[in-house]
């Protein structure tokens, strides 16, 4: 069997100029030509720009889909009272849904871009329709994120970046003036400073190895983490958030991913354990794993993680009313090679051998 010397998945690293994980993604260059006001977080980005708003128009109905990020759910709900939530199946990209046979013009529906897989059909009229905001937070830099027509964008680029804090809002085809409240965020500058130092202990560990950076990047993002759901404000973030958005933002990751997956949707045994989620023409967020049964599932991680392969469970506070819906994302970004994908693709094949026999 192939060995693997860094594990795949989980959280980011800090990266330098001179690593060569930094030169694959700065070698794929994006031109995205939005106005973007910059957030600490993806959650400040959505209060701001539900309080934008609600602030200069009268909305009887915020739309939130069944199926999104409990922290997501728990900001929204914690700060506006005209909540209703919608359902979708975010494992069927060509289901073809549509929102406008339930919403209205005074309502807001937020869109999620599953994974990089989602696009929405609706009127371009935004007089006749609800107001749409599409999270572009897994699907950053997709094509249905750059030409979005939405009414306002939102994405959590932390998510796709090694960088401690990070989210944007533009406005499509729009000048967008940025929309802040006055103060500061504590919580929010503390997160920072425990972020960027698990970035630091996470690198010390993949590229020294030292075990205890291992331990060390973890307890402080946990602690980072807890003080991003302490924060519950829209201000404007301290220059070296702004500073690390800038440097990465242009950089497309999608590229990379998409070699990568190429890679393993051609490597992967056929197995009926669980479903490979992808759709042509898209450049999903990782490898997408769909279980139907919670046993499989867990069996599945536990297996993994014994190789130093970490999928993560998106989103597990979710109680959705379907058969297959115990869903894992495997990060295959830039960090990564076609040598660590055969590793990935062979130690999943292992397990489904297992598994059938």
């Amino acid at each position: 069997m192939l060995k693997l010397d860094k594990n795949i998945g989980s959280s980011f690293y800090k990266l330098k100029k001179e690593d060569k994980e930094f030169e694959v993604l700065s070698n794929h260059k994006v031109h995205f030509t939005h106005h973007v006001t910059h957030y600490y977080s993806g959650r400040n980005a959505i209060y701001a720009l539900l309080e934008e708003i609600t602030s200069t128009k009268s909305i009887r109905t915020i739309w939130l889909p069944n199926y999104y990020c409990h922290n997501v759910k728990n900001s929204i709900t914690k700060n506006f009272e005209i909540i209703k939530f919608y359902e979708i199946n975010p494992f069927e990209p060509d289901s073809g849904f549509n929102f406008e046979n339930f919403t209205s013009v005074n309502d807001i529906i937020i869109l999620n871009n599953y994974w990089g897989l989602y696009d929405y059909n609706y009127s371009d009229n935004p007089k006749t329709r609800a107001i749409v905001i599409e999270d572009h937070s897994h699907g950053w830099l997709s094509k249905q994120c750059i030409h979005s027509k939405a009414d306002y964008c939102i994405a959590s680029i932390r998510k796709a970046y090694p960088i401690p804090l990070g989210a944007i809002t533009w406005r499509p085809k729009l000048k967008k003036i940025a929309f802040y409240e006055n103060g500061q965020d504590v919580a929010m500058e503390k997160a920072y400073e425990y972020l960027k130092a698990s970035l630091s202990s996470k690198r010390n560990f993949i590229k020294t190895n030292v075990t205890d950076s291992a331990k060390k990047h973890l307890a402080y993002l946990a602690k980072g983490e807890n003080c991003i759901t302490e924060s519950n404000s829209y201000v404007l973030p301290k220059s070296k958030v702004i500073d690390d958005i800038n440097k990465y933002m242009f950089f497309d990751p999608n590229e990379i991913k998409q070699i990568n997956l190429d890679f393993l949707y051609n490597k992967l045994q056929e197995t009926k354990t669980f479903k490979v989620i992808r759709r042509n023409g898209f450049t999903s967020f990782g490898l997408l794993l769909l279980f139907n049964n919670l046993e499989d599932f867990t069996d599945f991680k536990t297996y993994l993680i014994k190789q130093n392969i970490f999928p993560a469970n998106l989103w597990p506070s979710n109680n959705l009313d379907l058969e297959w819906k115990y869903f894992y994302n495997i990060h295959v970004d830039f960090r990564y090679t076609i040598d660590d994908m055969a590793f990935l693709a062979e130690t999943i094949n292992n397990w489904i051998y297992k598994k059938q026999n």
